[in-house]
């Protein structure tokens, strides 16, 4: 089947100039950064401004699926907080489905897989910003498998999500023991080189030289 086919998908709301944020805002406004890499979309630092637009256009609801269809990585993540009024504005797309048959953090893994966004990358039109139009996004291809196997499957990429947070977060922790050893062996070979009756080396300096060196003085 085509992604049409089990989701409805709509253009965010088009504003016409920079989104502001307004005193005593109450509507996020969800824009491409605040789709979160956990998959979900963040709006706690979402512009807020105080009126929602006219109509229902860009008016996100729980369980929505916001894509970012713009640039070479097509972002995607789900909404999933039923106590904020949020509206996404364009270029972001909604997609909105049935969650009898899609799970929507299911469909925010399938979007990001690797098949999906080499699909989107060739897709996508323009040489400043390609941009994926909306008919290409509707023809993508899936096999949508049921609501246990789509749980298993999303618990499959969140354990691979945290798999990937926990290596980068080793790497840097490596990366930070090298930098103090490295440090710390400096500091040792300084102090060595500035001790008194050594060579800038480290080694002992002969007990001739020593010698020599008090006579050099008495003279």
């Amino acid at each position: 089947m085509i992604l049409s086919e089990i989701a409805d998908i709509h253009q965010g709301f088009p504003f016409r100039s920079r989104v502001e944020s307004e005193a005593g805002g109450v509507v996020a406004v969800v824009q491409a950064r605040d789709l979160g890499p956990d998959g979900e979309v963040v709006t706690d630092s979402a512009v807020r401004i105080r009126q929602r637009p006219g109509g229902a256009k860009g008016l996100l609801q729980p369980g929505d699926v916001v894509l970012q269809p713009r640039g070479t990585r097509f972002s995607a993540a789900a909404y999933t907080d039923p106590k904020t009024t949020a509206v996404a504005a364009a270029p972001l797309l909604i997609l909105r489905t049935e969650p009898e048959m899609v799970l929507p953090a299911f469909l925010v893994a399938f979007l990001g897989s690797p098949a999906s966004q080499a699909f989107l990358r060739q897709a996508a039109v323009g040489t400043y910003v390609p941009q994926v139009p909306r008919q290409a996004l509707a023809n993508l291809h899936l096999d949508l498998p049921d609501l246990t196997s789509q749980a298993a499957l999303v618990d499959l990429v969140r354990l691979e999500r945290r798999e990937v947070e926990l290596m980068d977060r080793l790497r840097d922790a490596r990366a930070r023991l090298f930098g103090l050893a490295l440090k710390d062996l400096g500091r040792k070979n300084r102090r060595h080189a500035e001790a008194p009756g050594l060579e800038p080396s480290g080694k002992p300096v002969p007990k001739a030289m020593h010698a020599q060196s008090a006579g050099e003085d008495n003279g």
